[in-house]
């Protein structure tokens, strides 16, 4: 199934409908959804509509500890305080447009890399000489550096962060000019 965002000309493509479930509220045994239900419902933030003000649903949220917003990232930045920003794009997407000085491990790649990426960590964390989160996520909308966070803290790094709503929020946000490829 593809969903049209004719405001924003974006395509979202939904890869596979679950088949009927006997205990789906709509279509299963015994249905409860209501047509106050139905008026309830948020399709904005369920479709992750540009047209919401609010974000999807996260399924398995981070703590707020572990989030930061592209603006509190460009301060940081600006700061001049040592840190990792890891984009976790593909590389086709990365060589199109990315942070300066970020550094590109597609999250397929992720697990593999995260014995280099200790390595790499500690450097930082030798130079800085600071109580900050000197490690920190990107996407193009902050989808997959969440995922990201939750693998490295799953992994031992209890100071990953995720820039929230990735490149597409930094675009709005801080850098107009940035390049928007999507």
């Amino acid at each position: 199934m593809i969903h049209f965002d004719a405001l924003s000309s974006r395509f979202k493509t939904v890869k596979k409908i679950h088949q009927r479930s006997s205990t789906c509220m709509v279509c299963g045994d015994h249905p409860n959804l209501t047509k106050d239900d139905f008026m309830m419902f948020d399709y904005d933030s369920f479709a992750e509509s540009s047209n919401s003000s609010k974000p999807a649903p996260s399924l398995n949220p981070l703590p707020s500890n572990a989030q930061i917003t592209c603006r509190e990232y460009k301060r940081l930045l600006d700061s001049g305080r040592p840190h990792l920003l890891l984009d976790v794009r593909p590389v086709h997407h990365f060589q199109i447009a990315s942070i300066a000085n970020s550094v590109n491990i597609p999250l397929h790649e992720l697990r593999e890399k995260l014995p280099r990426l200790r390595d790499a960590l500690s450097e930082v964390a030798g130079v800085s000489r600071c109580r900050h989160r000197p490690l920190y996520f990107i996407c193009q909308r902050g989808d997959d550096s969440e995922v990201a966070v939750h693998i490295l803290r799953e992994n031992g790094f209890p100071y990953a962060s995720d820039v929230i709503g990735g490149l597409e929020s930094w675009a709005r946000e801080v850098d107009p000019g940035f390049p928007v490829y999507w």
